[in-house]
């Protein structure tokens, strides 16, 4: 495998320090690869959502070990910064290595069980995005909720509305699965209020175990805790909705209301957002600007790349972390963050293709 193979004779390396000082991108007109001088620092953001393997969210699960060893590879190879310190940098354009902040999205409660005690172990800061209404009531996202139902459902088979009649063979565990996704993907596409009311509709049709949503999400003691150790924590709006399905009331009351929410549960300014999805049909100029407004000093997305000098701090890039348990195609994926210019055409290192490893489908909220 190819990613092992770098990592093992000492390539993986030599990676890192090209990473450095140069990009590579493709051609214009022949996609083929080209290696030009990096104009300024490079900052990458990883973005994680669990750690752990059990109950929710069911449809990521990361083995706690490997993401101890993806921290000891990190702490070990890379620069490691909070987030804020890395906003500090990319507006004063010091000339710094390649630096790494390390950012989780949701608030599961596994990251206080399984993340914390590693990034203390290896003193690495980290920044948590919460979402407003799961800290005040405890309850799962609407999501989660739609895989329990589809965990839940009794029969073979599922009608559901999806802007038209849509039936569902729900026959083995992998047929649900790829029900849930279709299902959210729907509800990313349609206005917030649509989305409410056809989640209230389907939990009616599908009652949800409540064994499974007990206990999932952060607490506030969790949240204290963690905070006093050093971990900061940012906003990820009060109910994770898709930003640019909102209407202008709902703008103020995602991205205002839960700053303040989550202000006055920690007792610290929250900075920080990260758009739910955040996919660049998830995000809108209207958005941007209540943040501005907001007073947050930035803002993530989930698209892929670094960021350098010059980037809009409200839209940062991030890569994001899957499932996959190997050493080496983390740390291949990590070095390639660096190395390859985003938003080519054609993707020099794309990693589906050089490493052929499954599940690289970035679905993740």
């Amino acid at each position: 495998m190819v990613a092992q193979g770098l990592l093992h004779t000492g390539l993986m390396w030599a990676i890192e320090r090209l990473a450095g000082s140069y990009d590579v991108h493709a051609e214009e007109g022949s996609g083929l690869p080209r290696v030009r001088a990096t104009a300024g620092s490079k900052f990458g953001i990883l973005c994680y959502h669990r750690v752990g393997t059990q109950g929710v969210p069911l449809f990521s699960r990361l083995e706690p070990s490997a993401f101890a060893a993806q921290m000891r590879y990190v702490k070990k190879h890379y620069r490691v910064v909070p987030l804020g310190q890395l906003c500090d940098e990319l507006q004063d354009g010091r000339r710094v290595p390649p630096t790494l902040a390390i950012t989780f999205d949701d608030g599961y409660r596994d990251l206080y069980t399984h993340a914390f005690p590693v990034l203390q172990k290896y003193q690495i800061p980290a920044t948590i995005y919460l979402i407003g209404r799961c800290m005040e009531s405890g309850e799962v996202p609407w999501y989660d909720r739609i895989f329990l139902a589809l965990k839940a459902a009794p029969g073979e088979s599922l009608r559901v509305e999806l802007g038209s009649p849509r039936e569902f063979r729900i026959s083995s565990p992998s047929a649900r699965v790829s029900a849930a996704w279709e299902m959210v993907s729907y509800l990313r596409s349609v206005r917030d209020t649509r989305r409410q009311e056809w989640c209230a509709a389907f939990e009616r049709q599908i009652p949800l175990p409540v064994e499974e949503l007990e206990g999932r999400m952060l607490d506030w003691n969790q949240v204290g805790a963690m905070h006093r150790a050093g971990i900061s924590f940012g906003a990820h709006t009060m109910s994770h909705p898709v930003v640019s399905q909102l209407d202008p009331r709902g703008l103020e009351e995602e991205l205002i209301v839960c700053k303040q929410v989550l202000e006055r549960g920690l007792g610290a300014r929250v900075e920080h957002f990260a758009y739910p999805f955040g996919k660049p049909e998830d995000v809108s100029l209207a958005a941007k600007e209540i943040l501005r407004g907001a007073a947050y000093r930035s803002a993530v997305t989930t698209n892929e790349g670094f960021n350098t000098t010059g980037s809009d701090r409200l839209r940062l890039r991030r890569l994001q972390i899957g499932e996959d348990t190997s050493l080496a195609n983390f740390a291949f994926n990590v070095s390639r963050l660096f190395l390859e210019v985003s938003g080519d055409k054609c993707s020099v290192l794309h990693r589906s293709e050089s490493l052929g490893r499954p599940g690289m489908e970035m679905r993740r909220f």
